[in-house]
């Protein structure tokens, strides 16, 4: 018996398992295995007992993802150069099962809409475990092609910070000379608007001190390979 994941109804969760050798009939194609444990879930690590009268078949209207997404449009004024400029802006909020998912601004109201259902289908065929994040945290990975992990935001699951890995045999020195070189690379020769006292490379300094690189949105996601095994 293994849980496999958990499930919304009104507002309380429910754990479902997959009970090898208990089987139910699995009449519109559900996997015979899987049971809802239709009463309250027990303390972590703890199994219900086969015998309980509480397991429940699977049933296709289970649904895994139960969505709340919330629009809110509003007009907003500014004060630039002696005049007033209106404006209209969107938010948008997504939860998923109750927890947040994804946030995000823009315009439109039709591209709104249009851009969350794109989202629901892109986020959950990514690599990154949108739907619980927490479990993604520490997750090797490439991050332009040097040994990483990923930090997950408790606030914004949605993004996260990259820690450097010192374990595979590069120093903290050598670590970040390289990325800094990689990245140099990666970024257009043309720069604009640039203050003169700040010195190039001082956000490549105050992240080494962290040993924390503040990423963000996670499905941004172009110089991060997300498949490191655990022995790189």
């Amino acid at each position: 018996m293994r849980k496999i994941f958990e499930v919304m109804i009104y507002d309380k969760y429910y754990d479902v398992f997959d009970i090898e050798g208990k089987e139910h009939a699995g009449l519109n194609n559900e996997p015979k295995t899987w049971w809802l444990y239709f009463a309250d879930r027990l303390p972590e690590g703890c199994t219900p007992p086969l015998d309980s009268d509480n397991w429940k078949e699977w049933h296709v209207s289970i649904k895994r993802c139960v969505w709340d997404i919330h629009f809110k449009q509003k007009n907003t004024t500014k004060e630039k150069w002696g005049d007033t400029q209106f404006n209209n802006h969107i938010n948008i909020s997504i939860l998923c099962n109750g927890r947040p998912f994804y946030e995000f601004g823009t315009f439109d109201m039709a591209f709104a809409m249009a851009k969350v259902q794109y989202l629901q289908v892109v986020m959950s065929e990514h690599p990154f475990n949108f739907f619980t994040p927490e479990k993604d945290n520490g997750r090797k990975i490439w991050w332009y092609n040097m040994p990483a992990t990923v930090v997950v935001n408790t606030y914004e699951p949605w993004n996260i910070k990259i820690r450097p890995d010192y374990t595979t045999g590069f120093s903290k020195e050598q670590w970040w000379k390289e990325y800094t070189e990689r990245r140099a690379k990666r970024l257009s020769p043309v720069r604009v608007f640039v203050d003169e006292e700040m010195p190039e490379h001082e956000e490549d300094e105050e992240d080494a001190a962290a040993d924390l690189i503040n990423w963000g949105d996670a499905l941004s996601d172009g110089n991060i390979w997300w498949f490191r095994n655990e022995k790189s």
